[in-house]
C-alpha cells in the first residue's frame, strides 16, 4: 500500500536524487560548452551560498503556513524548475541568469533536506517514529548513491540536456506527491513573524540538547566537505585511478545499510547519545586510514565510517524532531540543514589550504573532525547538565509578602 510515509519518502527521495545528481550534470555541461568545468563549479556554488540565510526563512514560512503541503509542494516544484534551468541554459544564456536560476534553486535547497524530513512527524504515530527516522536516513544515501550515477549515466547516454531534463522532472514529482501528503498547521497561536523567527534561533541556541548535536554535526559537515578530495587523493596513492569513487561509494553504501539496520531495530539509547557514539566510531574508523596500505582495507573503513553515519542522521533527525518547539518544527530542521550545508562548504572551500601537505596528513584532519566534533558535542552535552544541576541546587530566598499577598519563593540568579 502506497501510503502517505510511502509517498513522502519518495517525494524526498526524488528531490535529493535531483539535487546530488545536478552538480555531475553542471561539471559536463560546463565541460561540453566552455571547454571546462570552472562555469558549472561556480553554478553549484552559487546553488549553495543562500542556504543557511535562506534556512530559517524557508522553515518559518512552512511554520506559519495554513496548509504546509501546498508550501512543501511548491518549494520542491520551484527547486526542480530552476535547478533544470540551470542546466539547460548553462553554455546557451548568459551566465548571470544562470546563476540567479542557481540562486533561487539554494533558497529552496533547506526544504528538500531539512523540511521534507520535518513532515515525518505529520504522517507517522509517534512511537513509529524512530523508525520512521531511519527510513528517511535512507534516502539521503541513495541519492548520495544513485544521483551520480544515474546523471552521468544518463549524460552519456542520451546527452547532458536530456539528463537536466530528467532531473528537473524528479523534482516537479517530488512535489505532486507532495501534494498528496496530508498534514496539520503546526502553528497554535497568533504572533509576529519576527518573534516566531526568534523563538526559531532561540531553541537551536537555548536547548541544551539540540545545542550540542547542532555544534556537532557543523564540524562533522566540515569534513564530509573534504570527503571527495581526499578519497581521490587515497585511490591514487594506491594506484586506483577511479578509486575516490568506489571509497565514496562504500561510504554510501555502508550509511545504507547502517538507516536501513535502525530502521529495523531503533537504538534503545536516547538520540543525542547515539549521535555522539556514532561521530566517535565513525573517526575512529578514518583514524586508521592514514596507516592503511591495504586497497581492500582501506575500503572496508569507509564502508564502517559509513555503517556508522546511516545511525547518526537518523538521531539527529530525531533530535530535531523531538526538542525543536512545535511552532518552530520545520524552521529548527532547514536550520540546521542550512548549518550543515555550509560546513561542508566551507571543509571544500578549505581543502585548498593543505591539498598540498602529505595524504596521509589530509585524512587524519578527515578523521580528526569527526573525532572534534564528537567531543565538542560531549562537552556542551556535559557542560550544560553541570549548569542545570547546579542551578536546581541554589537554595531558595524567601521574598518578604506584601500585605494581604501569598508567600513568594525567588529563586536568586
Amino acid at each position: 500500500m502506497f501510503g502517505p510515509l510511502a509517498r513522502l519518502l519518495t517525494a524526498a527521495t526524488l528531490a535529493r536524487t535531483a539535487d546530488s545528481g545536478g552538480a555531475v550534470v553542471a561539471v559536463l555541461a560546463s565541460v561540453h560548452a566552455y571547454g571546462g568545468p570552472a562555469r558549472g563549479a561556480l553554478a553549484m556554488a552559487a546553488l549553495l551560498v543562500p542556504q543557511l540565510a535562506a534556512g530559517p526563512f524557508v522553515g518559518l514560512i512552512t511554520d506559519r503556513a495554513r496548509n504546509p503541503r501546498l508550501v512543501h509542494a511548491g518549494f520542491a516544484a520551484v527547486f526542480g524548475a530552476a535547478l533544470g534551468g540551470v542546466l539547460l541554459l548553462l553554455g546557451h544564456a548568459p551566465m548571470p541568469v544562470v546563476l540567479v536560476l542557481a540562486l533561487v534553486a539554494g533558497c529552496c535547497g533547506p526544504m528538500v533536506f531539512g523540511g521534507l524530513s520535518s513532515r515525518l512527524d505529520d504522517v507517522v504515530p509517534k512511537e513509529r517514529q524512530a523508525r520512521a527516522r531511519g527510513l528517511d536516513a535512507a534516502t539521503y544515501n541513495v541519492a548520495e548513491i544513485a544521483g551520480p550515477a544515474v546523471a552521468a549515466g544518463l549524460a552519456a547516454w542520451a546527452g547532458v540536456a536530456p539528463a537536466a531534463g530528467v532531473l528537473a522532472g524528479a523534482g516537479v514529482a517530488a512535489a505532486v506527491l507532495l501534494l498528496t501528503v496530508g498534514g496539520k498547521p503546526h502553528r497554535t497561536r497568533e504572533a509576529r513573524f519576527v518573534d516566531d523567527l526568534r523563538d526559531g534561533f532561540r531553541a537551536v541556541v537555548v536547548d541544551r540538547v539540540l545545542r550540542a548535536v547542532t555544534v556537532a554535526t557543523l564540524f562533522q559537515a566540515f569534513g564530509l566537505g573534504i570527503l571527495t578530495p581526499v578519497a581521490v587523493l587515497l585511490g591514487a596513492r594506491s594506484g586506483h585511478a577511479a578509486g575516490g569513487g568506489l571509497l565514496v561509494t562504500a561510504l554510501g553504501v555502508g550509511a545504507l545499510a547502517g538507516s536501513l539496520l535502525v530502521a529495523r531495530h531503533p537504538p534503545r539509547w536516547p538520540a543525542h547519545r547515539v549521535v555522539l557514539v556514532c561521530l566517535a566510531a565513525c573517526g575512529a574508523a578514518l583514524a586508521v586510514v592514514p596507516f592503511t596500505a591495504s586497497w581492500p582495507v582501506l575500503v572496508g573503513l569507509f564502508a564502517v565510517a559509513g555503517f556508522f553515519d546511516g545511525p547518526l542522521l537518523a538521531s539527529v533527525l530525531q533530535v530535531r524532531a523531538t526538542q525543536a518547539p512545535p511552532h518552530t518544527r520545520t524552521q529548527v530542521f532547514t536550520l540546521g540543514a542550512g548549518l550543515k550545508l555550509t560546513g561542508a562548504a566551507v571543509g571544500a572551500a578549505s581543502f585548498s589550504l593543505f591539498a598540498d601537505a602529505p595524504v596521509a596528513v589530509i585524512a587524519a584532519v578527515l578523521a580528526g573532525s569527526q573525532l572534534l566534533a564528537a567531543a565538542v558535542g560531549a562537552v556542551l552535552l556535559l557542560g550544560g547538565a553541570v549548569r542545570s544541576a547546579a542551578d536546581r541546587a541554589l537554595p531558595t530566598e524567601r521574598a518578604a509578602p506584601q500585605p494581604g499577598e501569598p508567600p513568594v519563593t525567588r529563586v536568586p540568579d
